[in-house]
């Protein structure tokens, strides 16, 4: 019997030890790796082999004929190296960590790949430097995320959308200190938001159009104490809305530093810390007993119109046409007010005030020049009068500007 078995073994060992031995050498990496080999050297032999056998191996083009072998090469090569550039140059690889101890990948600003990332990465700029982290959508600047310049400062922190500050977000001085705090659309601030002085100090709170305080806002001094609530128009405080207020409605719009002069006939309120004087009648012949603002001079020597900033004599008859009345004119009290805070400022003299203080800042007049010549451009236009003061006939530049209700 134990003959019997042992001849059946080596008969069974026999059928199927070609069978083991194949699966062996299949699950050998070796085998694979050698037949990898042998047929990548035979694929890469008959791939750069060009020489045609016969006229079916060429390609036509015009007079020329090209080798389909050598055409295809090249195609696989240029493959090749685009999967190259794509997959290793494009992407470089970083250290550092970004919020949430997330490492992040760093694309160039040029690169293929990044047509083709969603998610958060780091940018490199043209310099080198990284000039981008945060969120991207197949090659566009989408989400919340931060720009650098060239030292590691951040310009801008907030929400981007096409590339551009789009959203809420925040603008930097190059100290790192806060610019503006609030709304964006397409790079300009636009909608609320915060400016503050490069001290840190709060300047300006309200509303923005294109870049520009525009609408409703408040105007803060350098202490950070508001100095003015009301209307700007491109940037400008609106003046105009001053005239025609009651002496208690303009105190609610300005509580800046004031002067008040006043004489028996004529008031003057001296605004310092926005550039302007009202004339401010004393509410005797008013039914409601309240002095008005009637007019309002601009210590400024620019004039802002719709759509642009006038700053010579030649503009402003473009703007307005031919003026109702240019000439030398006597000062009334505002005027030598005014023409007196820009004395130091444009090597005029000043105009003759005799005035005694009645307490902080209100002064009583007794006398003052009212024999001085001032020339003037009067325009008037939608019930307005505009007055440009020069200090010659011959000066293109004006001074000052006053707004009064035309009769």
């Amino acid at each position: 019997m134990g003959g019997f078995f042992g001849t059946l073994l080596n008969t069974l060992q026999a059928r199927f030890l070609g069978i083991v031995t194949r699966i062996r050498v299949l699950l050998s990496p070796s085998w694979w790796k050698t037949k990898g080999s042998v047929a990548l050297r035979e694929f890469f032999t008959k791939l750069f082999d060009f020489k045609p056998r016969h006229s079916g191996d060429y390609y036509p083009l015009l007079r020329w004929l090209i080798s389909k072998r050598l055409a295809f090469a090249l195609v696989i090569l240029i493959g090749v190296a685009s999967l190259y550039y794509i997959l290793i140059l494009s992407p470089v690889a970083i250290t550092g960590k970004a919020a949430g101890n997330a490492t992040l990948p760093v694309y160039k600003y040029n690169s293929l790949a990044i047509r083709f990332f969603a998610g958060s990465c780091r940018v490199k700029a043209r310099g080198g430097y990284i000039a981008y982290e945060g969120a991207i959508n197949k090659g566009m600047v989408k989400g919340d995320g931060r720009l650098f310049d060239k030292h590691g400062n951040t310009i801008y922190d907030g929400s981007f959308d096409k590339n551009m500050y789009n959203g809420k977000g925040k603008l930097f001085y190059p100290n790192g200190r806060l610019k503006y705090m609030g709304d964006f659309v397409n790079n300009e601030m636009s909608g609320t938001g915060q400016i503050f002085s490069t001290s840190g100090a709060l300047h300006y709170d309200g509303a923005f159009l294109n870049g520009r305080k525009n609408g409703e806002g408040t105007l803060y001094n350098g202490a950070a104490n508001g100095i003015y609530h009301g209307n700007f128009v491109l940037d400008r405080i609106a003046y105009p809305e001053f005239v025609g207020k009651t002496a208690e409605e303009a105190a609610a719009m300005y509580t800046g530093a004031q002067e008040i002069y006043a004489s028996d006939s004529e008031s003057a309120l001296f605004m310092k810390e926005i550039g302007a004087v009202a004339t401010i009648t004393d509410g005797a012949n008013d039914l409601e007993g309240e002095g008005k603002i009637t007019g309002i001079i601009v210590l400024a020597s620019s004039f802002q119109s719709a759509d642009k900033i006038c700053t010579k004599m030649s503009e402003i008859g473009d703007l307005f046409g031919k003026p109702d009345y240019n000439g030398y004119t006597y000062c009334m009290l505002p005027d030598a007010v005014a023409l007196n805070s820009l004395a130091n400022n444009d090597g005029l003299g000043k105009v003759s005030i005799d005035a005694e203080g009645l307490f902080d800042g209100v002064y009583r007049v007794n006398e003052y020049g009212s024999d001085t010549e001032v020339y003037i451009y009067a325009y008037k236009a939608d019930g307005i009068l505009y007055t440009f003061y020069c200090s010659d006939p011959n000066e293109e530049e004006f001074l000052m500007y006053s707004i009064e209700v035309g009769e």
